[in-house]
């Protein structure tokens, strides 16, 4: 098998930090190009009922979901200068679905990612996005997992 696009995604987690040194190495012992994908996931910051329906709410969430959003593509430009001016794309939905979209989109032959391993109620209550693309994929998948907490 000939590796010859990686696509690293991130989340700027301590775990996504290393699987950013396996993409790297894996980038310079392949010679493959390798591009960076952060997948902006706005359900994250939809605020429950009775929450939302607060005065002021709205206006709170939207600046502060603006922010956020500022600060994850400032973080997506610090990741490409750190692997040296590669591709970076930002994009908005569901990480998984995302992922697996872009990974066609782009043609790459494999994804490297970091999982955190939830187990458990968390897992049930957060996901896997990591699964997700394990499952719905055809690429070539590595998975790097977090430290114990």
């Amino acid at each position: 098998m000939n590796i010859e696009r990686i696509l690293f995604a991130t989340d700027f987690s301590a775990t996504s930090k290393k699987a950013m040194g396996l993409a790297r190495n894996l980038k310079d012992k392949l010679g493959a190009e390798l591009v960076v994908l952060h997948v902006f996931d706005q359900e994250a910051f939809d605020m429950p009922l009775p929450y939302g329906m607060m005065p002021g709410a709205a206006t709170w969430s939207a600046d502060h979901v603006h922010k956020v959003k500022e600060h994850a593509r400032e973080s997506l430009d610090d990741v490409r200068l750190e692997l040296g001016e590669i591709d970076g794309h930002f994009v908005e939905g569901n990480p998984g679905h995302a992922i697996v979209e872009y990974a066609e989109k782009c043609n790459a032959d494999m994804i490297i990612m970091g999982t955190h391993g939830y187990k458990g109620f968390r897992r049930v209550l957060m996901g896997s996005v990591a699964e997700y693309v394990l499952r719905h994929t055809k690429r070539v998948v590595i998975t790097v997992k977090g430290d114990e907490e």
